[in-house]
């Protein structure tokens, strides 16, 4: 599948838009019964540390969740693909409790320390070799690393974002502190030595890898009071979308977005992506903050992208019943990656592993056998 952008108008879907291709599911999804499996790998979530080098996070022959989980990795961008031991655990739909041991989302900071994670959290050094599971207080929601430093946010078993508890992790190390003061939802951010925490307007930041933290001042206007994460390109340059879901009108959600210069110390409005479907992710590419990426969902998906720092908008569509999107990160100032797939029970709908290469202009499915 290859998406390019356009005037910020619904796209003419084609044809072959209808199926998916290296997933082979319908687009729509069907009024009762799941699929049966698809061919290949079932793609749920994705972790690139560089253009070239990422690991995917799925399972086989599986119509729903929860399934056995798997780890495939790239690194020649998505060309060739080869398994990685992981650990015996399920692979589960985002923020399940149970089983207690199962995983629903990959990070990996470099090619050899990354996390599975969501309800449990496992780690390796090297690679996925040797995985380890470690003891957290509740399930773990959200995990950021940079510069050897990683953070996750954990919350009460069948407990609410708004319970949520910030840890922080040393590289080598197997102690996660907790970090006391910040409230971080499921919402983290890194850029070097910087990480945001939180959402507006109980967010807050350090500059220092976690050593020393500060409030963020920022509120979303009344009309639009609902904060997405933060996006970040450099330590200075961040983004984030005030949206109000609460609009009378199904689908359609108002989005405004907020730009900084300063690390979020103070935002302006950049501008006014478009109504189209309600607001799930930000990203920007790292050294590019020019360009702003957003996700958002209501009877298809929708991937806005910004080439000016907000002020114009352009809108790709994509026919999916509502699919939405998973995991949309830049690995470069070119290229990003995203999983077109809400991390749901039936996986078979999964459209499987998107990348662009020309910073969010077009998108095109990765196949991985």
């Amino acid at each position: 599948m290859r998406k390019s952008f356009g005037p910020a108008v619904v796209l003419t879907a084609l044809p072959a838009l209808l199926l998916v291709l290296g997933a082979g599911s319908a687009a729509a999804q069907p009024g009762s019964g799941n699929p049966p499996p698809p061919k290949g790998f079932e793609a749920d979530s994705a972790s690139f540390v560089s253009a070239q080098t990422g690991f995917v996070l799925g399972t086989r022959h599986c119509s729903e969740l929860p399934c056995k989980a798997l780890l495939e990795k790239t690194v020649n961008g998505g060309e060739t693909w080869t398994s990685v031991p992981g650990p015996a655990v399920s692979l589960v739909p985002t923020f399940s409790a149970s089983p207690a041991s199962a995983v629903s989302t990959v990070r990996f900071e470099n090619a050899s320390d990354g996390w599975l994670f969501g309800p449990s959290l496992w780690a390796t050094t090297d690679g996925g070799a040797q995985w380890h599971q470690v003891p957290m207080s509740g399930e773990v929601v959200a995990l950021a690393a940079a510069d050897g430093v990683a953070f996750a946010a954990t919350e009460p078993v069948n407990g609410g974002l708004n319970q949520a508890r910030l840890y922080q992790n040393q590289a080598g190390s197997t102690t996660w502190a907790h970090v006391s003061g910040v409230a971080p939802a499921g919402a983290l951010t890194v850029s070097g030595h910087s990480v945001w925490a939180g959402i507006a307007p109980s967010m807050s930041t350090s500059t220092d890898s976690g050593k020393h933290w500060s409030k963020l001042p920022f509120s979303c206007p009344p009309g639009v009071p609902d904060a997405t994460a933060v996006a970040a390109a450099s330590p200075a340059n961040v983004a984030l979308d005030c949206t109000n879901p609460s609009d009378p009108q199904p689908g359609v959600s108002p989005k405004d977005v907020f730009t900084s210069a300063n690390g979020g110390r103070t935002f302006h409005l950049a501008g006014h992506p478009g109504d189209s479907g309600n607001v799930g992710l930000i990203a920007m590419p790292p050294g590019n903050p020019q360009v702003i990426t957003l996700t958002a969902t209501s009877g298809a998906s929708y991937l806005y992208r910004s080439a000016d720092s907000g002020k114009t908008w352009r809108m790709a569509t994509y026919f999916d019943a509502g699919l939405g999107f998973r995991d949309l990160a830049y690995a470069s100032a070119t290229t990003g990656y995203l999983i077109h797939y809400n991390g749901g029970p039936v996986i078979a709908y999964g459209k499987g592993l998107m990348k662009t290469a020309n910073a969010g202009s077009s998108w095109a499915t990765v196949h991985i056998p």
